[in-house]
């Protein structure tokens, strides 16, 4: 499996080692992972750098928040599970991602309800992170398995 096709694919299946490199790889190319690394306030100062990136942090927000859904995807494959149980974790982060970068100044509809409930949102992406860290960073394949042989055997 070529390393196109691992982040921007959703079939087959991923080993725990792969998983892993993946997510220090988005890590690494995410728009504030160095501001977080190198600050004494990093909070305050992720928010305001990814406010300064505008449009373009949310595309590139976006491309990374779709290679790790195809991380995830490959992984939950490897746990014999199906890959959309990963929108319980890109779909809020989509939300979050377009409330953050809206800067809270647009009114009406959905805008409103991500102001006014995006502390839930912020919740239930940190319970279910907290679930996919555990459940395919730590536990290893299932075997027989539908999505595929073992990458291992590859």
């Amino acid at each position: 499996m070529g390393l196109l096709t691992r982040f921007f694919g959703f079939n087959g299946r991923i080993t725990r080692r792969t998983f892993w490199f993946g997510l220090a790889i988005l890590v690494i190319f995410s728009p504030f992972a160095f501001t977080t690394i190198l600050s004494s306030d990093p909070f305050s100062d992720v928010v305001q750098s990814i406010r300064q990136l505008g449009l373009k942090g949310l595309i590139w927000s976006l491309v990374l928040l779709f290679m790790l859904a195809g991380l995830l995807t490959k992984r939950l494959h490897d746990r014999n599970k199906t890959g959309f149980y990963a929108v319980l974790f890109y779909g809020p982060a989509l939300l979050q991602a377009v409330q953050f970068y809206s800067g809270y100044q647009l009114e009406g509809g959905w805008f409103t309800f991500l102001q006014d409930w995006g502390w839930l949102i912020g919740l239930e992406l940190g319970f279910v992170g907290l679930w996919f860290l555990v459940e395919l960073g730590f536990y290893g394949p299932v075997e027989p398995n539908k999505y595929g042989p073992n990458p291992r055997d590859d």
